[in-house]
């Protein structure tokens, strides 16, 4: 057996599909591409390959994580990487491998989003300040399980905004932690409410994930990127 990291973008109508289907659709591709995946023990064997942070429906990404366990050793990690390319369904484009010596499990420290707001770009910069200076900026999420109420201090790490035309750029990052993270629209929400502007968030954008867990780069094996 061997240990894959695995980095994907996500674009087009692949921003739709959930994430247990994405795990789905990379299982496929591994199996197009004629590349054995190892499986789990039990009465129900199924394939060792995971996701990392799940991305929002109806995001793009450039750098998503899958972790696989595949059979056997690779003599040749750039012709898989070309056989998983030519065997990936629209809007799934794997970049790199990464082998590493032992299973890894990776956990999301922070992530960073961008988003348009139909809004002017001076009304969102005063909204941030307004955010930045703030002691508290708390909302209310809402639940068939009960309510919670989260500071979005406590979880928004950095924001910033420029113009995009008659638009607004906003980009912010998000802090995850063991008792769970923001939700990108609630910060978009937040902020929208300050600027006055309707919390209406499109071409949301997944640029990083930060983990931990990780094998240092260079350090654990062997990495492939596309060219």
């Amino acid at each position: 057996m061997s240990h894959w990291l695995v980095r994907f973008d996500r674009h087009g109508s692949a921003c739709y599909v959930s994430h247990l289907d994405t795990a789905r659709a990379l299982q496929r591709t591994f199996a197009r591409a004629g590349i054995a995946l190892a499986l789990s023990e039990g009465m129900r064997p199924k394939p060792r390959l995971s996701l990392g942070l799940p991305l929002p429906v109806g995001a793009a990404a450039s750098d998503e994580l899958a972790v696989v366990e595949v059979v056997g050793e690779c003599a040749d990690i750039s012709a898989a990487l070309r056989a998983l390319r030519a065997a990936a369904a629209r809007g799934i484009e794997p970049h790199s491998i990464a082998v590493v010596e032992a299973h890894p499990h990776p956990v999301a420290l922070a992530a960073t989003y961008e988003c348009t707001l139909a809004a002017d770009a001076a009304a969102v910069s005063a909204a941030l300040t307004r955010f930045a200076n703030a002691s508290q900026a708390v909302v209310e999420r809402v639940s068939p399980k009960g309510s919670r109420r989260l500071d979005l201090k406590e979880f928004i790490e950095e924001a910033w905004c420029r113009p995009d035309g008659d638009a607004t750029r906003l980009g912010f990052t998000v802090r995850h932690r063991q008792d769970g993270a923001a939700r990108p629209q609630e910060f978009v929400d937040l902020v929208a409410g300050y600027a006055g502007v309707e919390a209406v968030m499109r071409a949301l954008y997944r640029a990083s994930v930060t983990y931990k867990g990780l094998p240092a780069q260079g350090r654990a094996g062997q990495s492939i990127g596309a060219t």
